[in-house]
């Protein structure tokens, strides 16, 4: 059944009211009756079954509890000129994971209001137009974080303790933009705080798309990532865009021993990774040439 949505006019404008059997993916129409789509009401896509949502250029505004109880949803698909977004949008959505931002060249827009809704992992990939064509510029991650209630039943009272750095980074933001300093600085309480493997997630993707990285942060992720590169390339082998990135980095002193490319070797080939194996051969006889035998007569 294909999707169905259930308008009314407002503002000269459509507000998308209700949502029929979106499916997993749902594209919202630029326009709707003749009217351009600005506007999704209170609960429009409230306990739908949607995992990816991709939401119209001209839309303004998000109502409350808009996407409450979707709780398989994973990604959305937004645009800069949406910027009113009511309160609790992604109440009962633990499992989004990515959100993709078109922006303009202001690089402005409502993401604070998006993340400091979520308090799990999440992906943020920003876009900007490059010869008329959007382009991924930037890739930010946001850890998750928790708040426990802890209660001092003597003094009557309850204390609020944070665990884990996610909430920290939802702050780096001012005038509706990204503040890449501030976002950088937090490094350093995430790699004491975190996993290796989540850590080196934000140093991958800073230095892969180094959008606004200044020199000092720039130096410090890439030192984290020397002190721990065999992990790391061991955890990005199924990701083939980072796993390269690193590959190609990863040369001279800094890059692998022979005995660490051998084991990627040997993992990449029990995974049925062809291709990661071959770039990894390449790697071993490049940088550890066989040694001439040499005969004594």
């Amino acid at each position: 059944m294909d999707t169905q949505f259930e308008f009314t006019e407002k503002n000269g404008g459509a507000c998308v009211t209700r949502i029929l059997s979106p499916g997993a993916a749902c594209v919202v129409p630029e326009s709707l009756g003749g009217y351009p789509v600005t506007e999704l009401s209170d609960r429009a896509f409230a306990r739908t079954g949607v995992r990816e949502i991709f939401l119209p250029k001209g839309l303004k505004r998000i109502g409350r509890y808009c996407f409450y109880g979707c709780e398989s949803l994973e990604s959305l698909h937004v645009f800069a000129g949406t910027t009113e977004i009511g309160g609790g949008v992604f109440n009962g959505c633990a499992n989004v994971k990515e959100i993709f931002f078109h922006l303009d060249a202001t690089e402005r827009s409502a993401l604070r209001d998006f993340v400091t809704e979520l308090n799990g992992r999440l992906t943020v990939h920003f876009f900007l137009s490059s010869d008329g064509e959007d382009k991924e510029a930037f890739r930010l991650i946001f850890p998750a974080y928790y708040d426990e209630a802890v209660e001092n039943t003597p003094a009557r009272i309850t204390v609020s303790n944070i665990h884990g750095t996610g909430q920290k980074y939802r702050y780096c933001f001012e005038d509706k933009k990204v503040r890449f300093d501030k976002y950088d600085r937090l490094f350093i309480y995430e790699k004491a705080e975190e996993p290796v493997s989540m850590a080196a997630e934000i140093a991958v993707s800073r230095l892969m798309y180094p959008h606004g990285l200044w020199e000092e942060a720039r130096v410090r992720y890439r030192e984290f990532i020397e002190e721990n590169l065999y992990p790391i390339m061991l955890q990005n082998l199924q990701k083939p865009e980072c796993f390269l990135w690193l590959l190609r980095e990863s040369t001279g002193k800094q890059g692998l021993t022979e005995e660490e490319t051998d084991r990627l070797i040997g993992e990449a080939s029990k995974r049925r990774l062809a291709e990661i194996a071959g770039l990894l051969m390449d790697y071993k006889h490049r940088s550890f040439p066989a040694k001439k035998k040499k005969f004594a007569f």
